[in-house]
């Protein structure tokens, strides 16, 4: 079973504008956990805006004739895309992001709660955009858990979990690793979800990593901390796209959460969105935005 829009989804990242983005199916289910009232200064939180971002009055164009979802990583909200959100706007799309997966009322982080219920946060807003924008189709770049939620670009998607650096295998091993679960799960249940070993990772690849005729696109880093081994964050269906950044410029030493400040990262996703206006994703990248 794929957790994807079919819009995109399932590792948020991959739908090609070539290919244009799907359609958003409801995912997930019918009520997220982490829908529910935020108290108040988690909403002070919220409203901190990226200028430009979530405008519904952006006119989408022919370069660019589908909406753009921006999906964060665990622990953090819309605020993460604070860098590359403005350079995609500045190029002419029209950027929507939010904070998904708050959990019991705790302010700063977002992605901690169920994954499942966590995508079907992201398919409602999905849905909103489709609607107030009057479209049917939007893209999707999801980093890290963001990427398995959505599926058309993914940076340092978690597609086929985590060791956690190998922390989870020892844990495992050393028979502490579902003692400890129940205290993990008090207040981030989607942490033992994104483990490799989860049975959550196994229902999100089963039966292929991608629903057909979906193509997908994914940039891993071989610093990568949290996705470990590197390679988890890529897919071998038909139609997808690994890359790993220090192929495309040797002297990056980006990590998981820094991939989305990467200018190399960037290029790499925005030739992925516009295969039309694309340049060269390497070192000299910073100066091809």
């Amino acid at each position: 079973m794929k957790f994807t829009f079919t819009s995109i989804v399932a590792a948020g990242l991959l739908l090609l504008t070539s290919v244009q983005g799907a359609a958003v199916p409801p995912i997930g289910p019918q009520n997220s956990a982490t829908a529910a009232t935020l108290p108040p200064h988690a909403n002070t939180l919220q409203k901190r805006s990226i200028s430009g971002l979530n405008d519904y009055s952006c006119k989408l164009t022919a370069a660019h004739p589908r909406p753009l979802l921006l999906v964060h990583a665990t622990l953090l909200t819309l605020e993460s895309w604070w860098e590359f959100a403005p350079i995609l706007i500045k190029h002419g799309y029209c950027v929507f992001a939010l904070t998904y997966g708050r959990y019991k009322d705790i302010p700063l982080f977002g992605g901690l709660a169920p994954v499942e219920d966590s995508a079907q946060e992201v398919a409602d807003f999905a849905d909103n955009i489709l609607k107030q924008m009057n479209v049917t189709q939007l893209d999707y770049v999801g980093h890290s858990q963001g990427g398995i939620l959505g599926r058309m670009v993914g940076i340092s998607a978690i597609n086929h979990g985590t060791t956690l650096d190998g922390i989870a295998t020892v844990a495992q091993a050393l028979r502490i690793y579902y003692p400890a679960q129940p205290i993990f799960d008090s207040f981030a249940p989607s942490f033992y979800e994104m483990v490799e070993t989860s049975s959550f990772i196994a229902k999100l690849n089963a039966g292929g990593d991608i629903a057909p005729g979906v193509i997908t696109s994914n940039i891993a880093t071989r610093y990568d901390e949290v996705v470990t081994p590197y390679e988890n964050c890529y897919q071998n269906d038909p139609g997808v796209t690994n890359v790993l950044l220090q192929d495309l410029c040797f002297l990056s030493i980006n990590e998981h959460l820094t991939m989305i400040n990467s200018k190399v990262v960037m290029r790499y996703v925005m030739n992925q969105l516009d295969p039309s206006t694309a340049k060269t994703a390497n070192c000299l990248a910073a100066f091809n935005l």
